[in-house]
């Protein structure tokens, strides 16, 4: 008759088995929480996959209509809600300049130049438009971010890419200059300063006098 071995497991055996398959619920657990995190906030790179030395690189997932922005040519018109849940509609800025400020709340180069952005906001009040596009993130956390650093410009969650993917953005900072006619007046990508901003918004609006 053959040897038929019929003692219990040893309590170590057990013990193994019971920390492999805690291990394998957390990792699950941990990915689920990334995919959801992503889902929320829209896509994030590091800085230092750019080509461009103070850009970080993004991806895109909205689908381009139309042709790309270019100078002298008409800016893609667009409309979405602010962070105050105000209608914006660029066609309709028509007759005042427009500043478009591609960025994002975890861009550092973005949080580097705001309060230049801010100041110019403050210098021109009413005579220029700004508008914040914050590539792939959600409402609460752009409204968050604005109340946190201080930004009294109009802000724009643009979730799902539809705004960056029209102007061809593959980089933060980008910065979009519009003049009061609705045509393109200058594509900058990277930080620009108060005083640059000053230079181009004067131009604008020599242009419209």
């Amino acid at each position: 008759m053959p040897d038929t071995d019929i003692s219990p497991r040893r309590p170590d055996v057990r013990v193994k088995e019971v920390v492999v398959i805690a291990v394998t619920t957390l990792v699950i657990v941990a990915g689920v929480f990334v995919v959801n995190a992503l889902r929320d906030d829209g896509a994030r790179a590091s800085p230092s996959g750019s080509a461009v030395p103070g850009v970080s690189q993004v991806e895109v997932t909205g689908s381009p209509v139309g042709a790309p922005p270019k100078v002298g040519a008409v800016a893609p018109d667009f409309t979405t809600f602010s962070t105050q849940g105000e209608v914006v509609i660029l066609s309709e800025m028509r007759g005042t300049p427009v500043w478009l400020v591609f960025g994002a709340t975890w861009c550092p180069n973005c949080r580097a130049e705001a309060p230049e952005v801010q100041a110019v906001q403050e210098r021109y009040g009413d005579q220029v438009r700004i508008v914040g596009v914050y590539v792939g993130e959600s409402l609460t956390t752009v409204d968050a971010y604005a109340e946190r650093v201080g930004l009294t410009y109009v802000q724009v969650a643009d979730r799902y890419t539809d705004i960056a993917s029209a102007y061809r953005v593959m980089g933060l900072p980008t910065h979009v200059f519009v003049n009061p006619d609705g045509t393109v007046a200058d594509i900058t990508v990277g930080t620009v300063t108060a005083r640059g901003a000053f230079d181009r918004i004067e131009t604008m609006l020599d242009t419209d006098r």
